[in-house]
């Protein structure tokens, strides 16, 4: 249930073309979603609409596909995750679990503008 309760968050972020929003858990964590801009086996660089964020993973580091477990090897540079964690005094991210296969924001269509005559 709490996982689709943030992954519902999660889709109702993009659809607002937000990079951050909050998940539900004991503590409040930041979600925050971009593009792997680079992927090592001890965590990754993540680009958002702010710049590059750097995560750490630890052993307790969880992966996620579509609801299921995933491994680490799944990380592929510009591909969009979404990374639930503690944010460090650094600014790095201490990754709790990172879901994979996050969709990209939907397209806006530009406000037709209304002409009065």
């Amino acid at each position: 249930m709490k996982r689709r309760f943030t992954l519902a968050l999660a889709a109702a972020a993009l659809l607002l073309g937000s990079t951050q929003l909050f998940a539900h858990d004991d503590k409040i964590h930041k979600a925050t979603i971009g593009e792997v801009a680079a992927a090592t086996a001890d965590g990754l660089d993540l680009k958002t609409k702010t710049g590059i964020v750097k995560v750490k993973y630890s052993s307790k580091t969880k992966f996620e596909l579509k609801e299921k477990p995933a491994d680490k090897a799944g990380v592929k540079v510009g591909e969009r995750v979404g990374v639930i964690g503690t944010k460090l005094p650094t600014g790095e991210i201490m990754a709790n679990e990172v879901l994979l296969g996050v969709p990209a924001p939907a397209a806006t269509a530009p406000k037709k503008e209304s002409h009065k005559h």
